[in-house]
């Protein structure tokens, strides 16, 4: 019997599913196990389903698996669910022997699957939950990503992700990891751990490796540093801890010079107290020795954290937040480490967590879910004390980027879809490893092809790949994360250009204009090359400037500011109503030397 699992990213299957229908139909493929990690891929998993059921009679059973299905099957099928039209089974918890044990029973042609442990299935118009088993072995296969078209993600190297335990050894009181995975915490020999590292860098040509466990210990992250210095292999690799007492400055030395450019710490709150609440079993001085000690060894961070914990103030959530903040700047400006990062959001009652099961200990009151929130798993709440639901959304959104990169309007001459193909930390930690610098305090001279030598090439930089969505033509640099959208028309006249190895004189002889303009800001922002090296200047006080056609406005902050983003770089900045207006002095060329006398003149 042949298995085939895959998970699908994507919501919109469309591209994909006519070569997976063709590869079940070419192999009569029999089993089909779909994993689903959230409710997007979902979507994409039950409608691939029915598309299998209708069309691929060889498949005899299908089934699904992954954390969010199971705490899906766990907390919300009590009776019959309409998905049991499309899949036949849900295998709950950790897999590896359910899906054995159901295999052989399929094997034999018995219906009966009552015997196959951490199953959910129905029979006769009712579900059924089969008894629960608790892995205590690890699995320890090579991965194997063959069939994943690994050349075309937008990344400058390839990241592949191993694992070196399952599980997790605490039990964080908002965490869902431990009942959703079943299973005691288990650990893989770091040897072996190194092992599989060096055979996917033999197979695929990876360097790059971002361990997923749910906590990679930090006596493990310090063996493994030693397995890979002693190798003398040029490795890089990130992975999420925890804080620890043990964690001290010469593992962190070691730690970065095995490659590793980037640790994720679960901070979640920087109040004792709040800690002491999650059952986080952390203290704040251990948080701050790691993390002075992680920087100062050159190892970005990554801080996860939340607000509006149950009883969590408006004082402690903003204390957490001017950490944090505290923490990003210290690391670029006095360790000159610019690639740590933050990510946060509101509280979420989820589903399965100790907050759920154990909702008075907490203070809290679980609202019920409508009738059509029957795949939802996080759930509204009313808090007794601290911030509202209601009270944290409004902080973390006044405090996160993102929110303010959501009001771009549509339309935009960018496009940010590939940005989202990966996480932003992974951004970071690539730029980490490739050195990238930035820099804030120059200006890059945007060249004019009359300005270039008649004879000079131009050709795509290699680390340039371009999106066609009609009716656009969408760069992305993925070293500088630069996005430019040019018309497809412009695009096939310059991809006509670039196939005949043209020289500038070449372009210019065409006569048009905005194919020129375009190929302009193409090599401004790095996104087309030529021989020529790019030309940086001081802000000088004789140094023209003059207004970008990038920049839009997207909306207000809290606190009233107007937000602008740029469009080509994505970056952000607040700005008053006066600054604001000054930008119409830029509106043509003009010096400093020229905005200070206009100033002087008008008071300014």
């Amino acid at each position: 019997m042949k298995s085939l699992a895959d998970t699908l990213h994507n919501p919109f299957i469309s591209f994909y599913e006519t070569a997976f229908l063709k590869r079940i139909q070419r192999e009569k493929i029999e089993f089909i196990g779909i994993s689903v990690s959230g409710c997007f891929q979902l979507i994409s998993a039950v409608t691939l389903a029915k598309l299998i059921k209708e069309e691929c009679p060889s498949v005899k059973h299908v089934s699904l698996g992954g954390n969010y299905i199971t705490r899906l099957a766990d907390d919300c099928m009590k009776e019959w669910h309409p998905f049991f039209e499309y899949i036949d089974s849900i295998m709950m918890y950790d897999g590896e022997e359910p899906l054995a044990r159901l295999l052989e029973a399929l094997d034999s042609g018995d219906d009966n699957l009552d015997c196959v442990p951490n199953l959910c299935h129905a029979k006769g118009g009712k579900i059924y939950k089969n008894h629960r088993i608790e892995q205590t072995f690890i699995n320890d296969t090579v991965p194997d990503f063959d069939g994943f078209a690994l050349s075309k993600y937008f990344m400058p190297e390839l990241i592949l992700p191993v694992y070196s335990s399952r599980q997790c050894f605490n039990h964080c009181a908002f965490c869902t990891i431990p009942g959703a995975t079943g299973g005691c915490y288990r650990k893989m020999p770091i040897s072996r751990v190194f092992e599989i590292m060096c055979r996917l860098n033999e197979k695929y040509g990876t360097r790059v490796f971002s361990f997923v466990d749910e906590t990679f210990e930090g006596k493990r992250m310090e063996q493994l540093a030693d397995e890979i210095n002693a190798s003398g292999k040029t490795f890089f690799w990130h992975g999420e801890t925890r804080f620890s007492p043990t964690l001290s400055t010469d593992v962190f030395n070691k730690i970065y010079q095995s490659g590793c450019r980037q640790i994720q710490f679960g901070l979640e709150s920087y109040n004792q107290r709040v800690l002491d609440l999650m059952k986080k079993n952390t203290r704040v001085d251990w948080i701050d020795r790691n993390i002075h000690d992680c920087l100062n060894a050159g190892i970005p961070v990554h801080l996860f954290f939340m607000i509006g914990f149950p009883t969590e103030t408006k004082e402690e959530a903003l204390n957490t937040l001017a950490y944090t903040e505290n923490v990003l700047n210290y690391s670029k400006q006095v360790c000159g480490v610019p690639y740590s990062t933050r990510g946060f959001t509101n509280f979420g009652l989820v589903m399965g967590s100790d907050v759920w099961n154990h909702p008075d200990k907490y203070g809290v009151s679980v609202m019920p879910k409508s009738q059509y929130e029957d795949l939802r798993l996080e759930v509204d709440y009313v808090s007794g004390t601290g911030l509202t639901l209601n009270e944290a959304k409004s902080l973390s959104d006044e405090h996160h980027i993102d929110f303010y990169m959501q009001e771009v309007i549509n339309g935009s001459d960018t496009i940010d879809l590939p940005q989202r193909l990966h996480i932003s930390e992974v951004t970071w930690i690539l730029d980490s490893i490739h050195a990238v610098r930035y820099k804030g305090h120059l200006t890059k001279v945007k060249r004019r092809l009359t300005s270039l030598n008649p004879a000079d090439r131009i050709w795509l930089d290699s680390k340039t790949s371009v999106v066609l969505v009609e009716p656009f033509a969408y760069f992305y640099n993925s070293e500088y994360h630069h996005v430019y959208a040019v018309s497809q028309l412009v695009y096939l006249k310059l991809a006509r250009l670039l196939e005949a190895d043209c020289s500038i004189s070449l372009i210019l002889d065409q006569g048009d204009l905005e194919l020129t303009r375009a190929i302009e800001e193409l090599l401004h922002y790095g996104l087309l090359n030529t021989n020529i090296d790019a030309d940086y200047v001081m802000h000088d006080n004789g140094f023209q400037l003059v207004k970008s056609s990038f920049v839009k406005e997207v909306g207000r902050s809290k606190e009233g500011l107007r937000v602008l983003l740029s469009c080509a770089t994505h970056r952000m900045c607040a700005v008053n109503d006066y600054s604001f207006a000054l930008l119409s002095l830029f509106e043509k060329p003009i010096t400093k030397n020229e905005v200070r006398d206009i100033l002087k003149k008008e008071g300014g």
